[in-house]
């Protein structure tokens, strides 16, 4: 096997390593250790400048454990002297992407050994370090809306430059597939709340207001709660797992490279499709909300629908509606903004798509409850003056 991969020639301050075949996992199993074995003979005592030359003309295949052993060779060659010279020639395409992505590896790095208990301290540590992380992340919000009102005046500025066609796409992605799930749940949440009220609310002596009270609470509060939370985990979700995809395939630097502005082909049409989205997916739960209470109400109190809409009609005022659609900018410049940026931060692999996949979604749910919770307490107090 060693035959068909490698011949190693050495002469007073030369080695010349000429690679063949495929330098793959599964073939370095049987020839790692005897190579690393004679090439550390051919390098011969310390001291010794060297010129080190590795020919992969012939190479067919090559993965990142042929680069590892390639660096275990080079660190023979450097700590015997440093100023040996080392030359890769003809490298394909391929060895010289995976050759460059572990150029800063380091063999000799050192790797905590895992504990099998925690103690207390580590837990109160990992704590603080998840806190501060949590921190340092909410401070890059400001940061993320001066880039958004920075693109928004370049939009104004020059309109024809901005990708209409690119957001009615985004924009379909968004509401059309959720319109179904907005609406079974804030069905489902209307009819509940409404049989709490009607049979709660009675003991009180306040059964008149069930209806005024379910859909001004369903109109001000569950009704972009729900549809902030579904949007959050599947909205959310998918633009970081699409921008994040595209920075691991290199799209993104590629699109740097050739001068593309991404903040406004990748992040500015999906910012101005959910300013669209959200609040028509709201609307929507409104609508849903208010059907929920009617048909329970119809169902298990034998209430008309004519008298259900009457009241609604009484009882929930346009600003109680407006409140909800007042929202809704805040939460879906602030929830794609985030998404947008832990896509831009995920690396070449897997396991970090996973990771800012979910951060993104839990920022986007927190911020979308921190949002909801701040603008009612303000017009809760304006309407109380």
């Amino acid at each position: 096997m060693s035959e068909k991969l490698y011949k190693l020639t050495a002469s007073q301050n030369q080695l010349d390593l000429h690679l063949s075949g495929r330098w793959t996992l599964s073939n370095l199993g049987e020839i790692e250790a005897k190579l690393v074995r004679e090439f550390d003979q051919a390098v011969g005592p310390s001291g010794r400048k060297i010129k080190y030359s590795i020919y992969a003309a012939e190479v067919k295949a090559v993965d990142t454990s042929a680069i590892v052993v390639f660096k275990k060779l080079e660190n023979l060659v450097t700590a015997a002297n440093a100023d040996s010279e080392i030359a890769y020639l003809d490298l394909s395409d391929e060895f010289t992407s995976l050759k460059g992505k572990l150029a800063g590896h380091d063999l000799n790095q050192q790797h905590d050994k895992p504990r099998k208990f925690a103690s207390p301290f580590d837990l109160l540590a990992g704590f603080g370090e998840s806190a501060l992380n949590t921190f340092k992340a909410f401070l890059e919000i400001p940061q993320l809306f001066g880039l958004f009102i920075f693109g928004l005046f370049e939009i104004v500025r020059r309109p024809q430059e901005f990708k209409f066609t690119s957001m009615m796409f985004h924009l379909q992605q968004m509401t059309i597939p959720a319109i179904a799930i907005v609406a079974a749940v804030s069905f489902m949440v209307g009819a509940v709340l409404t049989e709490q009220a009607a049979v709660r609310l009675p003991g009180f002596g306040t059964e008149t207001y069930v209806v005024a009270f379910i859909g001004m609470v369903t109109a001000r509060e569950t009704s972009i709660l729900l549809t902030g939370m579904l949007v959050a985990g599947r909205t959310s979700s998918a633009i970081t797992a699409e921008i994040g995809s595209m920075r691991m395939n290199e799209e993104i630097d590629a699109m740097k490279v050739i001068g593309l502005d991404v903040m406004k082909f990748l992040v500015m049409p999906r910012v101005m499709a959910m300013l669209f989205a959200l609040p028509i997916l709201t609307f929507i739960s409104i609508l849903s909300g208010f059907a929920g209470s009617a048909v329970l109400l119809y169902i298990r109190y034998e209430m008309g629908f004519d008298e259900f809409i009457e009241l609604i009609y009484d009882g929930v005022e346009i600003s109680d509606i407006g409140t909800a659609m007042i929202k809704t900018p805040f939460i879906a410049i602030s929830m794609v903004l985030v998404a947008c940026s832990e896509g831009f931060k995920v690396r070449s692999n897997a396991a970090s798509l996973g990771h800012h996949t979910t951060i993104s979604v839990v920022k986007s749910l927190f911020l979308v409850i921190i949002i909801d919770s701040i603008i009612a307490i303000y017009f809760t107090q304006i309407n109380s003056f």
